[in-house]
C-alpha cells in the first residue's frame, strides 16, 4: 500500500472568544473545495488545516479563499509561515483591543453606576441630585454615558453576534448583546419617553447594560492575558537558544548571529554558556546540564565525540563543538515543532464539549425567552421590571465561556509544561489515551538497561598455577577485539584501554556467528568466540566446561579466549540497568499500574533484571513480531497497554500498544512510531508523563464540573423560580460578575498545571 501524505496549512485566527466561535471558523473553512479537515484550537487560536493530497496542487486563490472565509464569519486571520516555529511570543493584538475597550467602559461605566444606585443608599444624596436637576434630566446623563459604553467597547459584541446569526450558530456575543440592548433600548424609550410606560414604569436600567458591558469585558481581557502567559510555555523552548555564538576562524573567534552559523562551522563554548545550536565536542571536556530540555536534573559529563544540545548550559570546562544541525533540524526547533503540532489535534473529550456547545446557547435564548414571557404574564406587580431583569440576568449568566475553555486550556497548559520536562506528546489525544493506562510494557535493552555492554569480569581457566592472570586475558582480548565491531569487542576495548600487551595484530579472520581469530606480530594464534566455537575447534577441557556451566547460569553474555590449541579464559559482558530503572518501576507501582518487561534478549539476563526490579511478569527472546501479538493479548484481555521502548525492533510494539512510549535517544523509526517521546530517554520520565496526562484529564474533569455546575445553580437563579419562596434574585450586574469569574476560574485552575512535578517522595 502507497502512503499518501496530506498537506497541511496553519493559519493565527484572533477574536474567537468560545467554543461556539471555534465551531463557526470550522465550518467557514470546511466548505471551502479539497480541504480534507481542519480543526481549530481556542486556547492557541490557532487553525490547522489538511487537503486533500489527491486534489490539483494548492493554489495562493485557495490560501486567500480560506483566508476571506474566516474574515466573512467575523475574525481576523493571518497564515502562519511554514519554514519553522516562531522563536519569541508574538503580540496578541485581540488581548490589547480588549484592555482599551475595557478601560473606556470603565470610565463611562463607573458614573453610571454611581450615579443610579448611591441615591438608593442615602436619601440626602437623592435630594442634592434632585435639587440640580430632575430624575427625567439625569437619565438623560446616564443615557449619554451609557450609550459611549454600549456603542463603542459594546460594538465588538454586536459585530460578533451579528456574523453568529449570520451563520446560523448564536453564541455568546448574541446573549449579552439581547441582555444589554433589551436593558439599554427599554431605559433609552423611558428616556425619551418618560409617559411611554405609565408613571408606575419610569425606571431606567442604564447601569445594567454599561455595567455588564464592562465586567464581561473585564472577564474576556483577563482571560485573553491568562491565555498569552500560557502560550509562553510553547515558546520558552525557543528562548533558551542563544542569539549569537564564538565561531572559530583560523584559531581566533568572533561573535556572530546564529543565522549566519552553517553545517560544519566550529564553535568556541566557555564555561557557564548556553551551547548555541546542536553539536559534536571536538575538544575539551564537560559537564553539561540538560534538565532544561530533557528533564534529567543530573548534569551529564561530555568529552570529545559525545554530542551536545542547543540552548543546554556548559558547566565547568571549554568546549569546541562542531555544527551538526542549524535552524528546523536542531533538537530545540523539533521539540516545539512537535509541540505546537500537538496543540491542532482536539481529544474525544473536545469533540463531544463541542457537540454540547451548540446547542447551548439557543437552548439559553429559549429559557431567557420563557423566562420574560413568565414574569411577564405571571407577576401581579412590576411585571414588566421583574421580566426584563431576570430575562436579561439568564442571557448574561449564561455565557458558555467557561465551557469552551475547560478542555483547550488545560491541554494546552499540559502539554507546554511536559515539554519543560522533556516529554513531548504528538497529540492531545495521546494525554487523555496516556491518562487511561492501566499496564506499562517495556523493552528491556537501551530502556530499562544502559544498552551499551560493559565488561563484567574476567575468569582464567582454573589450572594450578593459572596459565594467564587476569590483566593478561584482558590485554591478549583487547588485540583480538580491534578486529570486530562486535558490542561484546566493542565493551572488551572499553576496558582495557590502559593495558599494553607486547605485539600486535598482523592477519584476521572473522568467523560469522562463531568469533574472531587474529595472528599476532610474535607469530601467536588467538581466538575469541562463543564455547561452541571452543568446543568445535577442540580447545574445551573439564576445567572450562566446569566455568562454562558456572557462567551459563549467570545473566552474561560470554566470549572465550583461547592461545593456540590452549583455551586461557573467559571474559563476560553484561548490560547494566540505568541508575533510576528500579526507582522507576516503583513509582508505576504508586500511581497503581502493573509492569511488564517484553524482550528480545535471552531468559536469563531478562529473568535477573526482572527480579532485581521486582516485575513479576517478564517474557524473553521474543521477535519483534511476537512483540506486538503479546501486546495485542494483553489488550484483548482488558488492559490499556503503553508500551516502551527505543529500537528498530520496537516499532511494532510501540505501534500496537494504546499508547506508545520511544525514548528520545533511540531509533528515528521508533520515535515517528511513537505518541509520546521522552527526549532524553530518561527513564524517570514514564511515571512523570503518565502522572501529568492523569493531572490533565482530572483538570478537565474539575473545569467541567465548575463550568456545568456554575450553569446549573445560577441559571435558576438568575431566571428567579425561588424568589417566590426565597426571595433571592440576581441582577444582571451580578450575573456579569459571576460569568467573567467563571472563566477566571477556569483559567486559574488550567494555569495550576504548570506547577507540576511529579509524584511526592
Amino acid at each position: 500500500m502507497v502512503e499518501t501524505h496530506t498537506r497541511t496549512v496553519e493559519f493565527q485566527v484572533q477574536g474567537m472568544t468560545c467554543a461556539a466561535c471555534v465551531g463557526r471558523v470550522e465550518r467557514a473553512i470546511a466548505k471551502i473545495p479539497d480541504v480534507l479537515q481542519v480543526s481549530v484550537n481556542l486556547a492557541t487560536e490557532r487553525a490547522t488545516v489538511q487537503f486533500d493530497p489527491k486534489s490539483p496542487e494548492l493554489t495562493a486563490a485557495t490560501i486567500d479563499q480560506i483566508q476571506a472565509s474566516i474574515e466573512n464569519a467575523g475574525y481576523a486571520v493571518t497564515r502562519l509561515s511554514p519554514t519553522r516555529p516562531p522563536n519569541a511570543l508574538p503580540t496578541d493584538p485581540e488581548s490589547i483591543s480588549l484592555g482599551r475597550d475595557f478601560w473606556i467602559s470603565l470610565l463611562f461605566a463607573t458614573p453610571v453606576f454611581l450615579l443610579s444606585m448611591l441615591p438608593m443608599l442615602s436619601s440626602r444624596l437623592m435630594e442634592s441630585m434632585m435639587r440640580w436637576m430632575s430624575m427625567p434630566q439625569w437619565n438623560w446623563v446616564l443615557w449619554a454615558l451609557a450609550s459611549v459604553v454600549q456603542f463603542w467597547p459594546g460594538r465588538r459584541f454586536y459585530r460578533n453576534a451579528y456574523h453568529s446569526i449570520k451563520d446560523f450558530s448564536p453564541d455568546m456575543n448574541v446573549l449579552v448583546v439581547m441582555g444589554t440592548t433589551a436593558a439599554y433600548g427599554v431605559s433609552s424609550l423611558i428616556t425619551f419617553f418618560p409617559n411611554w410606560l405609565g408613571h408606575n414604569q419610569q425606571h431606567v436600567y442604564f447601569e445594567s447594560s454599561a455595567v455588564v458591558i464592562c465586567l464581561v469585558l473585564l472577564g474576556k481581557y483577563l482571560e485573553a492575558r491568562s491565555k498569552q502567559s500560557t502560550r509562553e510555555s510553547l515558546y520558552g523552548l525557543a528562548k533558551l537558544q542563544p542569539q549569537d555564538a564564538q565561531r572559530v576562524v583560523d584559531q581566533h573567534t568572533q561573535r556572530v548571529a546564529i543565522s549566519e552559523i552553517s553545517l560544519g562551522d566550529r564553535l568556541a563554548v566557555y564555561e557557564g554558556q548556553a551551547i548555541p545550536l546542536d553539536g559534536v565536542i571536538e575538544t575539551g571536556s564537560s559537564f553539561v546540564q540538560e534538565g532544561m530540555v530533557t528533564g534529567e536534573p543530573i548534569p551529564k559529563e561530555k568529552t570529545i565525540g559525545d554530542r551536545v544540545i542547543g540552548g543546554t548550559i556548559n558547566g565547568n570546562g571549554q568546549l569546541t563543538i562542531r555544527v551538526t544541525a542549524i535552524g528546523n533540524d536542531t533538537f530545540l526547533s523539533r521539540m516545539m515543532a512537535m509541540v505546537i503540532e500537538a496543540q491542532a489535534h482536539k481529544p474525544p473529550i473536545q469533540t463531544t464539549l463541542d457537540r454540547i456547545i451548540r446547542i447551548f446557547a439557543p437552548s439559553v435564548l429559549l429559557m431567557a425567552i420563557a423566562t420574560g414571557l413568565g414574569w411577564w404574564l405571571l407577576s401581579s406587580e412590576s411585571a414588566f421590571e421583574k421580566a426584563l431583569v431576570h430575562s436579561v440576568a439568564v442571557l448574561v449568566v449564561a455565557c458558555p465561556c467557561a465551557l469552551g475553555l475547560a478542555s483547550p486550556l488545560s491541554m494546552m497548559v499540559g502539554s507546554g509544561r511536559a515539554a519543560e520536562l522533556g516529554i513531548l506528546f504528538r497529540s492531545h489525544e495521546a494525554i487523555q489515551k496516556l491518562a487511561r493506562v492501566d499496564s506499562v510494557i517495556f523493552d528491556k535493552t537501551g530502556t530499562l538497561t544502559l544498552g551499551a555492554p560493559l565488561l563484567k569480569g574476567v575468569w582464567p581457566i582454573a589450572t594450578s598455577p593459572p596459565s594467564h592472570s587476569e590483566s593478561e586475558i584482558l590485554g591478549l582480548a583487547r588485540m583480538v577485539a580491534h578486529s570486530s565491531n562486535h558490542p561484546i569487542s566493542i565493551a572488551i576495548r572499553e576496558a582495557a584501554l590502559e593495558l599494553r600487551p607486547k605485539g600486535f595484530a598482523i592477519e584476521s579472520q572473522a568467523v560469522p556467528g562463531k568469533g574472531v581469530r587474529v595472528k599476532l606480530s610474535d607469530r601467536r594464534e588467538l581466538s575469541l568466540g562463543s564455547y561452541s566455537w571452543m568446543e568445535q575447534q577442540g580447545l574445551t577441557n573439564l576445567e572450562s566446561d566446569q566455568l562454562h556451566r558456572e557462567l551459563s547460569a549467570q545473566a552474561l553474555s560470554v566470549s572465550w579466549l583461547a592461545q593456540g590449541k590452549e583455551i586461557l579464559g573467559a571474559l563476560g559482558v553484561h548490560d547494566p540497568l540505568k541508575p533510576q530503572s528500579e526507582s522507576t518501576i516503583a513509582a508505576l507501582n504508586r500511581l497503581g499500574l502493573r509492569t511488564t518487561i517484553l524482550s528480545g534478549d535471552q531468559s536469563n539476563a531478562v529473568r535477573t533484571v526482572a527480579q532485581t526490579l521486582h516485575v513479576e511478569r517478564w517474557h524473553a527472546e521474543q521477535t519483534p513480531e511476537e512483540k506486538g501479538k503479546k501486546i495485542q493479548l494483553y489488550r484483548d484481555g482488558g488492559e490499556t497497554v503503553a508500551f516502551v521502548g527505543d529500537g528498530i525492533n520496537d516499532a511494532p510494539a510501540l505501534a500496537s500498544a494504546d499508547v506508545g512510549i520511544a525514548m528520545g535517544n533511540g531509533s528515528q523509526i521508533a520515535i515517528s512510531t511513537a505518541d509520546v517521546v521522552l527526549a532524553s530517554g530518561f527513564v524517570p520520565q514514564v511515571p512523570l508523563a503518565i502522572g501529568l496526562a492523569r493531572s490533565v484529564m482530572r483538570n478537565i474533569h474539575q473545569n467541567l464540573f465548575w463550568a456545568f455546575g456554575y450553569n446549573l445553580i445560577l441559571l435558576p437563579l438568575a431566571a428567579g423560580w425561588l424568589s417566590p419562596w426565597t426571595n433571592w434574585t440576581f441582577s444582571p450586574m451580578l450575573a456579569a460578575l459571576a460569568m467573567g469569574l467563571s472563566s477566571l476560574l477556569v483559567v486559574g485552575n488550567s494555569l495550576r498545571l504548570r506547577a507540576y512535578r511529579g509524584l511526592s517522595h
